[in-house]
């Protein structure tokens, strides 16, 4: 598994962490891409595709303000626990870029 839309930064092969995505910037700021986030980052490409480099340049930006940045699905039940790291989560990213998707999801219609 691989994001060519990160391919500026170099992958690196983290051993205690095989399933997450582990990349470094060329400033040595080290960050990891949880399962869940790129499937947003992936929605997102394919629902905002002329927001997208937007999106790319801020967590740009988050990786070199912060240094050590975990991209999740949910901040509160992230699956790594890094110590020293900050969280963010898709929106973290979008909302202040004024891009939102609207969430179609919802319960049934059917039945009580």
């Amino acid at each position: 598994m691989e994001c060519q839309d990160l391919n500026q930064y170099q992958l690196i092969h983290d051993p205690l962490h095989p399933l997450v995505l582990c990349y470094e910037d060329n400033l040595g700021n080290r960050f990891y891409v949880e399962p869940g986030f790129l499937y947003a980052l992936e929605s997102m490409k394919e629902k905002k595709r002329e927001d997208f480099p937007r999106i790319l340049k801020k967590m740009d930006e988050e990786i070199k303000e912060n240094h050590k940045v975990v991209f999740t699905a949910n901040y509160e039940t992230p699956f790594l626990e890094m110590e020293g790291y900050i969280y963010r989560e898709i929106t973290d990213i979008t909302d202040p870029l004024n891009i939102f998707v609207e969430d179609k999801s919802r319960g049934s219609d059917y039945g009580d």
